[in-house]
């Protein structure tokens, strides 16, 4: 599971239209477009689909072109080989033309960390942090998807042992989007990390 809480400002790149849903209640679902660098100043849009509760009037107001800020949950699931980022808006409302791309929120994060463990570090401030990856598996039948997570651990606690390779873990911080190889990377800088007991059933 891959969830982020969000608050987002960018501009609409495909407009709103009403869509059903499952219990036939009215939904607008329109696009966005927010431009990401990466470390080595390589760029990519980063596109979400968003939805919002509405019906026709509520959809002129999203017209292609427009710069709106959206509140919300953004939840993100990976399907033959591509990620799909899905935001569900909890409010929306235009943006001053002024006003800068911005996607900033916390993640929480349930998955299990990567075999090559977690390096301890020490960064220019002679501070150990912890840095390690881990994914989320989403499954399409009986074939499984994994999402790459890499987190960074600033001050970590004493004590926690289960944090190593090949453990389930709960982890909840602050996102932070880059590029790697043309491809939009979430990265979280942990706040809070603790074992993930899965459900055997």
């Amino acid at each position: 599971m891959i969830k982020c809480n969000l608050n987002v400002c960018a501009v609409i790149s495909r407009a709103a239209s009403v869509k059903e849903g499952k219990e036939n209640n009215s939904f607008l679902s329109f696009g966005v477009k927010i431009p990401v660098e990466g470390r080595d100043g390589s760029k990519k849009d980063l596109e979400l689909s968003v939805s919002l509760d509405g019906d026709k009037s509520k959809a002129l107001s999203f017209p292609a072109g427009r710069r709106v800020n959206l509140s919300g949950v953004l939840t993100v699931r990976k399907k033959d080989g591509k990620m799909y980022f899905n935001f569900r808006a909890t409010s929306a409302e235009s943006a001053n033309s002024n006003d800068g791309d911005r996607i900033e929120g916390t993640m929480e994060f349930r998955g299990k960390v990567g075999k090559k463990g977690v390096d301890v570090k020490t960064d220019k401030n002679n501070a150990t942090y912890k840095a390690f990856s881990a994914f989320s598996t989403d499954k399409d039948g009986d074939k499984a998807e994994f999402t790459w997570i890499r987190f960074l651990y600033f001050n970590p606690k004493d004590g926690e042992d289960f944090l190593a390779a090949n453990s389930y873990i709960e982890a909840k911080g602050e996102l932070q989007v880059g590029v790697f190889k043309d491809e939009v990377t979430l990265d979280c800088r942990v706040s809070e990390v603790k074992p993930w007991v899965l459900n055997k059933q």
